[in-house]
């Protein structure tokens, strides 16, 4: 009976990790402007409710489709008045080809670095309810207790939760100047 029960357990282990049922987590949720969006789900689309028009690095805007089954390797800018607060990596998990504009965003990069601290200061852009503009380590470490921290240095705090992370950088001045989320993603298309 003991063998049975041993081999059943190894088995459905095996048959957890070949699914993906360790993944799981919960997806960031941004709150841009007064719409809330999680990762995963949001698009770059949705960054015009804070009024960001989104870009491709050395300017001008993404034309075209994004092919079904595919990651873009570079980003997306999303920035306003020659000020960028956001890089935007996107794929379309989908068959069919879709617009640039309507595909996923698995990845952002706040810039909380910018010579516009305005944007950041009235919440424009929030982390699980979170604005972590000059926000230092502990206050962040605060914020965001409910998360699993799994490196704590002096520059640098990274946090997982399943197929999400949270890594927040800190300036020599010792408050913020990059969030980055991301969601785990397949790129063996």
């Amino acid at each position: 009976m003991k063998k049975y029960l041993l081999t059943a357990i190894l088995i459905l282990s095996v048959l957890m990790t070949v699914t993906g049922c360790s993944g799981g987590g919960t997806a960031p949720v941004l709150t841009l402007g007064e719409k809330e969006v999680a990762l995963g789900d949001c698009t770059p689309g949705n960054f015009d409710s804070v009024d960001l028009e989104i870009g491709v690095p050395g300017g001008g805007i993404p034309i075209g489709n994004i092919p079904g089954n595919s990651w873009l390797s570079g980003f997306l800018t999303a920035g306003k008045d020659y000020n960028t607060y956001a890089y935007l990596y996107v794929y379309n998990p989908d068959r069919d080809e879709v617009p640039y504009f309507m595909s996923k965003v698995y990845k952002v990069d706040l810039h909380f670095d910018s010579e516009d601290q305005t944007f950041w200061e009235d919440g424009s852009i929030l982390v699980n309810g979170i604005n972590f503009s000059g926000m230092d380590v502990s206050a962040v470490k605060e914020a965001m207790a409910d998360y699993k921290l799994k490196t704590d240095d002096a520059d640098h705090l990274f946090y997982k939760d399943g197929k999400y992370s949270y890594s927040i950088d800190f300036g020599e001045d010792g408050t913020i100047t990059e969030v980055t989320l991301e969601e785990e993603i397949s790129k063996s298309y």
